[in-house]
């Protein structure tokens, strides 16, 4: 076999999707600098709801979308969701909550353990949705049950960050609609029609978005509180989940036919999404602990802003850093710790045997 029929045989990695996920990261990461400062500038505070609308309800999209081949070897699928995202998660949270003074103590651990922290709720909520594939695969209208699903869980009072339960069910629609996403059907992104549509989008989206106040927009964006804190009634919460899904459904129409389709320079660091994701935080908590955020921005934050918002997406993405936290980041050393272990081999055979039943 020549070399060239080497390369044609291999899947060429698409360049649309390094760039969408790198941008949509990057993205999150110049929301939570806008964040802290949002309340002192109207139009900051506007801004970064638009963002919201789009940044993470398309890359859970684009997540979804790789996730075709979940059930070929369930057994192995499980286990790599156990060292590369649930103990990542455990890390990271455990590290996060004793910056913030939350873990303190052994019990004081525990209690916050599977709350959160800061942006943890993703890989969480990751977790959740990988292993929900294998139940909703079997239903006859999954998506339209996610979608039920995901309305209902804020009728339940108690369903709110703990867990990231509100967040995993509110936002598992999208990630299922990824999963049964086929190629082709991303292919009508890349047309040049599509950036009609998605300059239609972005018009629609703002105006929806005048029509709240810029705190609801953003608890109806972030849901993650059930109704009766964010509503003046359930049925009030209901009408207006609807609506903000049709939002974040206009907001991925609005941001997907604009991303590039050649390959760029960061268009590799696209597959380091995890390292700009979780390192961020540690410089967002930093920040806020020095109280380097304004109560009302000037032109200094302005100007800084590009600056250090690019300076933190390049270095958390920079060859040395994923060199040093790669064994962290991907759960690498826990694979080795746990090699083995008739524990681990337990729970994995049990979560399989769940994965199948009927």
């Amino acid at each position: 076999m020549t070399q060239t029929q080497l390369k044609a045989g291999k899947r060429q990695r698409d360049p649309f999707f390094d760039n969408a996920r790198f941008i949509l990261v990057a993205l999150v990461v110049l929301g939570h600098l806008i964040s802290p400062v949002r309340e002192g500038n109207g139009a900051l505070f506007f801004a970064n709801n638009f963002l919201t609308s789009f940044r993470m309800p398309a890359l859970i999209l684009l997540t979804g979308f790789f996730t075709k081949h979940f059930c070929r070897e369930p057994k192995r699928y499980i286990k790599k969701l156990l060292i590369g995202i649930f103990i990542p998660y455990l890390l990271f949270q455990i590290f996060y909550l004793r910056m913030d003074g939350l873990a303190e103590n052994g019990e004081q651990l525990m209690a916050n353990l599977f709350a959160p922290n800061f942006g943890m709720w993703f890989l969480l909520s990751l977790l959740a949705w990988n292993l929900l594939l294998f139940p909703f695969s079997k239903l006859k209208h999954p998506i339209l049950t996610a979608f039920f699903i995901g309305t209902a869980i804020g009728w339940v009072d108690w369903a709110g960050e703990y867990l990231s339960i509100s967040r995993t069910f509110v936002f598992f629609p999208l990630f299922l609609i990824g999963h049964y996403l086929q190629r082709e059907q991303m292919e009508w992104f890349k047309k040049k029609k599509a950036k009609i549509a998605a300059v239609c989008s972005m018009a629609v989206s703002w105006m929806i978005l005048s029509f709240f106040s810029l705190e609801q927009a953003r608890n109806a964006l972030l849901a993650r509180q059930p109704y009766a804190e964010i509503a003046g009634s359930a049925l009030e919460g209901t009408a207006v989940r609807l609506v903000f899904y049709g939002l974040m459904f206009l907001g991925i129409l609005s941001f997907l036919p604009w991303v590039p389709k050649k390959e760029f320079a960061f268009t590799n660091l696209g597959r380091r999404t995890a390292y700009v994701y979780l390192l961020h935080l540690f410089f967002i908590k930093v920040f806020t602990g020095i109280d380097l955020f304004p109560s009302e921005p000037g032109i200094w934050f302005f100007v800084a802003l590009p600056v250090v918002w690019l300076a933190i997406v390049f270095w958390t993405s920079s060859n040395a850093v994923v060199f040093f936290a790669k064994p962290v980041v991907e759960g690498k050393f826990a694979a080795l710790l746990l090699q083995g272990s008739p524990s681990v081999i337990n729970t994995i055979n049990q979560l399989t045997w769940l994965a199948h039943k009927k």
